[in-house]
């Protein structure tokens, strides 16, 4: 009867047992599990190399987790500043094992780079549930592709008492494994710079370039030896131009101009691994003539491209660096475009990052007359001076030439030391734009400004008569001015005063406005234009300089004397006026009073010949002339060149045009006078105005002159006027 009884208790022992076995177990793992998921220590010593796995959790607030996230930060916050050793130093030792420091720093400055990384911002999420990968939303500003963002995550792993990141170069992009990050981009073909009728100024043409195939190079040292003494340039240079380049790559070493002299070309087809190609190239087809219209394009300096990075220049790039190519840089250029790609160790594309269009550059169609250009350039020849043109009628420049010049293709070509030394000299100052400027006494062509000034404020008319002395003094001065004629001129009216130049008529003049106001004349020099810059947008210009009392006691501490007032009838004395302004002045004349702001840009063109650009004549003055006044100057300009008794007949007789004009003789300073004559052409309905200004050239009507009239030959020869 027992036994059955003795069965059941111990049965319920054994499953007493079992059920207390069955708690520990579930007990036991739960504890394990809580000690994982706590950090609790393990049996690993410190970043020994000894991986243990975090068990998977969502709850930041665990310590475990705090510390993952800690770690996630720390590597987030140091990519932020860019300080990529602080990075690695928060790697596991598994991804140690896969790249050392070096490599990972030059690899993240490497794609940085080639991304055109400016700033990079990540947000640090939430880990996903489960694991230890903390999601990341990473924005890259970039001058090559704006903005670039992405997802991605950071994989935290435990070893030892700390936690790390798990890195792999797909942290870096997505999807990069073992490529690399490559920039190819579209680079707009630069705008063309072209005259009024369209013929180019500055374009896209073919030159030579010496280059180098590294492949085929036998001995490099002789290669070196042989091109530095054929090209003039340092060894290092030369192998710094081919050094990166692949064995069969074409690497350019230098620029010659063309025609190549057959010489030079057959040594350097003698040296293995050198070869000549035709090149495309910016080119200036006028050179030295338009130098100063159109500018020149040199490299972008190291702190220009910090200062516009956003701009999207990269090294290398030329940049416009006066004239239109300054002044029309952000059309000329256009902006490039690209793609920003993974490429895998085979060359092949992965995967596109990102894609910018590039954006094609514009024309800009200038109001120069290409052939008037060349002439004036032509006929100035190797003197120093300038010549400007402008229609009258709108402002528009038809031509601007300063001499010396210097050759734009240079700057393409590779500028010697020497012949940068040049372009430099202090004496010469090539780079310097004669016409716009600098400002020169202009002499006898300021006396339409006193007689104006004589007509407008003393009463006087065209048949008012002086006596020309060859002499004038000063009621109790010593100073003694003089006529260019040492005989004097006898009786003259104002009219022919000016036709004929007589100095001591408008020295009276000048004295007479002077006892009045001494104000008066430099007012209507100011309402002349002069003084004042004439607004002139696409180069740099002076402002010339109007001498009155004040100026004189501010700048001078001193009083303004009757003197002054003489010297500034003929424009001598403290007077200056750019070619440019002087001009401007006549043409104002010319067109019957209106002063406009000179321009050298008709129209920006885009690509499908729409106009981005379009210059409209601008209005700056009216001369503080009556219509009377102004006809009876124009009338004497006229005479000018037509009488024989003008100073400018001679070198206009028997011209097929009718000219009229005003020759000068301005005191310089030195023995010879600076050089002045204005032809203003057809006299009767005048569509050009013509400046000629030779430094130190001597007289106005034996040197300056002819110039103009040969200018005006071409002119009339290639169908300017209509």
């Amino acid at each position: 009867m027992f036994y059955p009884s003795f069965r059941s208790r111990r049965r319920q022992r054994l499953s007493s047992l079992v059920a207390g076995f069955v708690v520990f177990l579930v007990v036991a793992g739960g504890l394990v599990a809580l000690a994982v998921q706590y950090g609790l220590p393990s049996t690993g010593n410190g970043h020994s190399g000894v991986t243990a796995t975090a068990s998977p959790s969502s709850e930041s607030v665990r310590p475990g987790a705090r510390m993952a996230r800690e770690a996630a930060e720390r590597f987030v916050q140091a990519w932020e500043r860019g300080d990529y050793r602080a990075m690695y130093a928060l790697l596991s030792s598994a991804a140690r094992e896969r790249i050392d420091e070096r490599s990972f720093v030059t690899r993240y400055e490497g794609i940085a780079e080639e991304m055109g990384q400016q700033a990079i911002r990540i947000t640090l999420g939430e880990p996903l549930p489960g694991t230890l990968r903390f999601p990341i939303h990473v924005v890259r500003e970039t001058s090559r592709v704006g903005r670039l963002e992405e997802d991605n995550a950071i994989p935290v792993v435990r070893e030892g008492d700390g936690y790390w990141v798990d890195w792999t170069p797909s942290l870096i992009v997505a999807d990069l494994g073992d490529g690399r990050v490559q920039w190819i981009p579209t680079v707009p073909q630069r705008g063309r710079i072209l005259d009024r009728n369209g013929r180019p100024l500055a374009e896209l043409g073919l030159v030579n370039k010496v280059g180098v195939i590294p492949g085929q190079i036998q001995n490099e040292q002789q290669l070196l030896e042989r091109l530095s003494q054929l090209l003039n340039l340092p060894q290092e240079t030369i192998r710094q131009r081919y050094a990166n380049g692949q064995p069969d790559w074409f690497m350019p070493v230098a620029t010659l101009p063309d025609p190549i002299d057959p010489a030079l070309l057959e040594q350097l087809a003698g040296i293995p691994g050198v070869v000549v190609r035709q090149w495309p190239e910016r080119v200036y087809p006028l050179g030295p003539a338009a130098a100063h219209v159109t500018g020149y394009l040199s490299e972008i300096s190291a702190e220009e491209l910090q200062q516009r990075a956003s701009e999207g220049y990269e090294p290398g790039d030329r940049i416009g660096r006066t004239g239109i190519e300054a002044w029309a840089e952000q059309f000329l250029r256009g902006r490039r475009g690209g793609r920003l790609v993974i490429v895998g160790p085979d060359g092949r594309e992965r995967r596109v990052l990102a894609e910018v269009p590039a954006e094609p550059a514009a024309d800009v169609v200038t109001t120069i007359d290409a052939d008037l250009q060349r002439a004036a350039y032509e006929a100035l020849g190797d003197r120093v001076g300038s010549v400007v043109a402008i229609d009258p009628r709108n402002g528009a420049i038809r031509a601007l030439v300063s001499s010396p010049s210097f050759d734009p293709n240079r700057f393409i070509l590779g500028l010697r030391p020497e012949e940068w030394q040049a372009l430099n000299d202090e004496q010469r100052r090539p780079l310097l734009d004669r016409a716009t400027q600098v400002g020169y006494p202009t002499g006898s062509m300021f006396k339409v400004v006193t007689m104006a000034a004589g007509m407008e404020y003393l009463g006087l008319d065209a048949q008012s008569t002086f006596d020309c002395p060859p002499t004038f003094t000063l009621p109790g001065s010593s100073v003694v001015w003089r006529d260019w004629n040492p005989q004097g001129q006898g009786r003259l009216s104002l009219h022919n005063a000016l036709v004929q130049s007589c100095n001591t008529v408008f020295f009276q003049i000048g004295a007479q406005l002077d006892e009045r106001d001494p104000n008066l004349l430099p007012q209507m020099a100011r309402g002349f234009g002069f003084g004042s810059e004439t607004g002139i947008p696409e180069v740099p210009e002076a402002a010339g300089l109007v001498p009155d009392p004040n100026w004189k006691l501010r700048e001078r501490g001193d009083y303004w004397a009757r003197g002054d007032a003489v010297n500034l009838s003929i424009g001598q004395g403290f007077f200056l006026a750019t070619p440019l302004q002087l001009a401007d002045a006549y043409a104002a004349l010319a067109n019957g009073g209106t002063l406009w702001r000179p321009f050298l840009v008709d129209r920006v063109v885009a690509i499908d010949g729409t106009d981005r650009v379009r210059a409209e004549p601008s209005q700056r003055g009216t001369l503080p002339v009556s219509a009377e006044h102004i006809a009876a100057i124009r009338a004497a300009l006229r005479d000018v060149v037509a009488r024989p008794n003008g100073t400018a007949f001679s070198a206009f007789q028997g011209f097929s045009l009718p000219v009229a004009g005003k020759t000068g003789t301005a005191e310089s300073g030195q023995e010879t006078p600076h050089a002045w004559f204005v032809a203003i052409a057809p006299a009767d309905n005048p569509q050009l105005v013509l400046v000629v200004m030779v430094e130190h050239g001597g007289e106005g009507s034996r040197v300056a002159a002819p110039i103009a009239r040969q200018i005006l030959e071409a002119a009339v020869r290639n169908g300017f006027f209509q």
